[in-house]
């Protein structure tokens, strides 16, 4: 008699025999006990499912850092500096520039990015925005850290032959920051 053929879509592993369960020997494929160890880890799954609540253990958590905020507008004050005014201000003068340009460029302003620095907070805003055009990554993040003083241009890569790191420092540096010194964060 021949031996049984293995199950269909089975990888044959070197030194397994036809019928067992690929890569585990003595567990044959349909046999009480590998029913038997199958259930068990199925519970054991469930089990550790049920007690995380719903997190499984390989997925990534926060950390404790800040949460990106769900972007509302071009324009997102989570300090309440700005006015409502000033904030439609802003926000026009902002539609009207990505109009003109085909850019895009978005605001938030945040109390502190604490524990993580400006630079990998504004990188996941920008990854969860998603600003600028598909295919063209043509968007640009202001990540304004007000209690931290400290601010960050984040820049697609579309941009990034016009809006330079030197750039975007000495904007933030020549134009922004002496404005915020003086408390005027809408002329920033």
């Amino acid at each position: 008699m021949p031996p049984p053929r293995p199950l269909a879509g089975a990888i044959a592993m070197p030194g397994c025999r036809a019928g067992e369960v690929t890569g585990f020997p003595g567990f044959a494929a349909g046999s009480a006990r590998s029913a038997r160890v199958l259930v068990w880890v199925f519970a054991a799954l469930l089990t550790t499912l049920l007690l995380s609540g719903g997190a499984l253990a390989w997925e990534a958590g926060t950390d404790g850092l800040a949460p990106v905020p769900a972007r509302a507008a071009r324009v997102t004050d989570l300090t309440r500096t700005l006015s409502a005014p000033e904030q439609q201000a802003l926000d026009a003068r902002l539609a009207d520039w990505e109009a003109r340009t085909g850019n895009q460029l978005v605001v938030l302003m945040v109390p502190s990015t604490a524990p993580e620095p400006i630079e990998a907070y504004a990188l996941r805003v920008a990854e969860a925005w998603k600003i600028g055009r598909k295919g063209q990554d043509n968007g640009v993040v202001l990540l304004i850290a007000k209690n931290d003083k400290k601010a960050r241009l984040e820049v697609g890569y579309g941009l990034e032959g016009s809006l330079t790191d030197v750039t975007a420092r000495r904007i933030i540096a020549e134009s922004m920051a002496p404005q915020f010194s003086a408390g005027r964060f809408a002329a920033g």
